[in-house]
């Protein structure tokens, strides 16, 4: 199936040279994206630096808050021990059970209150988003509840609380302030993140704002605010406020929703827009709020589910629409789309079951809300920010699919060491980081080496294909376009390519890469404006998007060709310039000569013989002086030639011709027919003695036939040894590519046969290149 070639102009005129479209009607939009000017400008510097505010308060108000002074685990009895001590006087607590954390407070009147808060694996869960059950989110927020008096006695110096262990233990603890030294690399980490998303969400919004750029922000807000919730959850640790602590849940539940809606929208819309676009979409958006409203604190036994399977749906709802519109329209953005949905629906999936499976053991249960969840939220994030800049390097990605599917391996080792060994979370981490390390370094090169590739031409076959189109456009300057067009669609096969007038500097990408946009020549030989941008869509049929690289190799083949064609240009006017010079001094000087000779002959046969040879250099320098042939002017040089040549030997010429196509010969094409009809007519008369010769010329389809056939002497030309005059017309018959026979002529005589079958030009007049 060859690709769609809308090349034709809208509105040829006669007298000039055809209209073609301009490029912001070819490609639907503005030629040139938007300068990051004006209102773009300073909206893009208002987002940016509330974003970058709003981290610097959060991290502000985090820094003055409480820090536990012992880090905690779960053990897989379900018990909550003291891990690592921060001071040296505490070291002596690590490995031991914390069973609850006594807190003295004062009320309004200044009576003394103790407060005593039980300590139990929900505690430690970071958000209340991912506990499965209805009874155990009300517990997570009792145990958050019964901590809260330490807020409320909360000052600038810290406060004491009493550590009680297991087998009636008690040690006494200063929690002091946090401190900007305090704050977790997490946090900054995170943030940083979260910025980044929300300036590509909105970038991209800024850009282009539409409907399916608009979905494209909103899961970008969507996932900055996440990795932001995660970042100050990763700080506050048994210290949340019970304000955040509600608003977490809603917010982190109403991030998701939103992020599956916002995929579906973007299903619809991108690229290749679905039929009822607008209410599928309303629908999906519809029962994302929907679930949310119902289900927003999670307080029902099945609020959870409810929730996971609502994004699950949605997920595969936009996969089947991505399906649909990729067998419907291929189109390469929409093949990205879709792997993206599938990978993330497949990765969802596996994080529910593992966490609906974890729930029996308190510790893996903890350590998927934690350390799960977040690898979810950074795949997701990572896909979101490199979904913009897909096209920049092929290399990079290919890269990024391997480290990808090398921390997928890693996790997977990490997940199934802990189930079946029990091995400690260090040491399995830092075990299956290695093997999957190993993995990675053994069979990169391998893997590489077998992803997919597009099928690409050879460099030779590329400048085999320059080399024919600069021929051609030497004789055919109009044939510049279609060549060009041959040429693109062999290196990247698009489903679509158009020709439009517009001002592109270099090669470029639009689109994301589904556009790669391809000045052209200016001039052709003639000196006819060509169209000046060659635009192309969905690479290899859809199936991918063009890159950077791409844009180089188009730019480098238009700079050769440029090159190839202005040095030919310059050639061919050189040549001119002498062959007039030429011309110019055979009339002169041989001419002149020649007509003193011919006054002064001694006899009458040496005055025609003298005024033959005048003539033959008349048709000589007026054909090397001539800056084009047509076909037609040509032969009737020809005619007027031959019948003067066979009048004078008393022979009667009949001359037969049938053109389709009055052509443009070049200077060699014309040289060496003028001379294969001469030779092949002196033969006649000299060798031959005919009395008829019969000619006749044919171009039929860019195949051109001469036939020569004389009633003389001449028969079995097999056996005939050729000479200077017969090798020279096969020397010039081959210098056309074309193909010379003699044959018996009924009832006498000889006939000679030439076929050239692509006068205008060879293999790239019929297709494309051969992969």
């Amino acid at each position: 199936m060859s690709p769609v070639l809308t090349s034709a102009p809208l509105a040829p005129d006669a007298a000039g040279p055809p209209t073609w479209p301009s490029l912001e009607s070819v490609l639907g939009r503005p030629a040139s994206l938007p300068r990051w000017m004006g209102w773009r400008l300073r909206a893009l510097m208002l987002i940016v630096v509330l974003g970058l505010a709003m981290v610097l308060l959060v991290a502000s108000w985090l820094s003055s808050g409480p820090r536990f002074p012992i880090s905690l685990k779960v053990t897989p009895t379900g018990e909550v021990a003291l891990q690592t001590a921060d001071y040296p006087t505490l070291r002596k607590l690590e490995g031991q059970v914390l069973e609850r954390i006594r807190i003295e407070s004062q009320d309004a009147g200044g009576n003394g209150l103790s407060h005593v808060a039980a300590l139990e694996p929900l505690a430690l869960h970071p958000s209340g988003r991912w506990v499965l059950d209805g009874p155990g989110r009300q517990r997570f927020e009792a145990l958050h509840e019964a901590l809260s008096p330490l807020q409320d006695s909360w000052s600038s110096i810290g406060v004491v609380v009493q550590l009680q262990l297991q087998g009636g233990a008690k040690e006494t603890v200063l929690i002091a302030p946090r401190g900007w030294s305090g704050i977790t690399p997490t946090y900054w980490a995170l943030s940083l993140l979260a910025l980044m998303v929300l300036g590509v969400g909105a970038v991209t919004v800024l850009a282009g704002p539409d409907a399916r750029n608009a979905a494209f922000a909103v899961l970008a807000l969507a996932q900055s605010g996440q990795l932001m919730l995660m970042g100050i959850e990763a700080n506050l640790e048994l210290f949340t406020p019970l304000w955040l602590l509600h608003m977490d849940t809603q917010a982190r539940t109403l991030f998701d929703l939103l992020s599956a809606a916002a995929l579906v929208h973007m299903a619809l819309l991108n690229p290749a827009q679905d039929r009822g676009r607008a209410w599928k979409a309303s629908l999906a958006w519809g029962v994302a709020i929907g679930v949310w409203l119902s289900c927003r604190q999670l307080c029902h036994p099945h609020s959870w589910w409810v929730v996971q399977l609502t994004c699950t749906g949605l997920g595969a709802a936009a996969v089947a629409v991505t399906v649909h519109s990729q067998h419907r329209a291929p189109h390469p953005l929409n093949q990205v789309l879709q792997r993206m949905l599938i990978i993330s629906l497949l990765t969802w999936v596996t994080l529910t079951l593992a966490m609906w499976q974890g729930a029996s053991r308190p510790d893996l249960n903890l350590q998927l809300a934690v350390h799960g969840v977040a690898t979810w939220e950074v795949f997701v994030t990572s896909m979101v920010l490199l979904s913009p800049y897909f096209s920049r390097a092929r290399s990079v990605m290919q890269e990024f699919t391997l480290l990808a599917a090398s921390g997928t391996v890693a996790a997977s080792l990490d997940l199934l060491f802990v189930a079946l060994f029990s091995l400690g979370q260090l040491t399995s981490m830092t075990l299956s980081l290695f093997l999957s390390l190993g993995l990675y370094l053994s069979f990169r090169r391998w893997l590489l080496g077998r992803l997919p590739r597009p099928d690409g031409v050879s460099m030779e076959q590329v400048f085999q294909q320059l080399y024919r189109i600069v021929r051609q456009v030497e004789r055919q300057p109009e044939a510049l376009c279609p060549a060009i067009e041959r040429l693109l669609c062999d290196l990247f096969d698009p489903l679509e390519i158009h020709l439009a007038c517009g001002d592109v500097e270099q090669a470029s990408l639009r689109g994301n890469g589904s556009i790669l946009l391809v000045p052209m020549p200016c001039r052709l030989a003639s000196g006819h404006t060509a169209p000046n941008v060659m635009v192309l869509r969905h690479a290899r049929r859809g199936q991918q998007l063009f890159t950077r690289e791409d844009a180089s190799l188009a730019q480098r083949i238009m700079e050769q060709l440029h090159r190839a064609l202005t040095f030919d240009q310059a050639v061919e006017q050189g040549r001119s310039e002498e062959r007039m010079r030429i011309a110019q001094d055979l009339h002169d000087d041989i001419g002149a000569r020649l007509l003193t000779l011919m006054y002064q002959a001694p006899s009458p046969e040496i005055e025609e013989y003298i005024r033959h040879t005048i003539q033959d250099l008349k048709t000589l320098t007026r054909g090397l002086a001539a800056q084009s042939h047509t076909l037609g002017e040509a032969a009737a040089e020809w005619k007027r030639d031959l019948s003067h040549r066979l009048g004078v030997a008393r022979c009667e010429l009949r001359w037969h011709i049938h053109l389709d196509n009055d052509v443009n010969l070049s200077m060699v094409q014309w040289s060496a027919l003028t001379r294969i009809l001469r030779e092949l007519i002196n033969n006649a008369i000299s060798h031959a003695r005919a009395r008829h010769v019969e000619v006749r010329l044919v171009l039929e389809q860019d195949c051109l036939s001469l036939s020569v056939s004389d009633d003389g002497v001449g028969s079995e030309p097999s056996s005939w040894s050729h000479g200077l005059g017969l090798g020279g017309v096969r020397k010039r018959v081959k210098q056309l590519g074309g193909t010379v026979r003699w044959l018996d002529n009924e009832p006498r005589g000889i006939r000679c046969e030439v076929v050239v079958p692509h006068l205008m030009g060879p293999a790239v007049a019929e297709g494309q290149l051969s992969h």
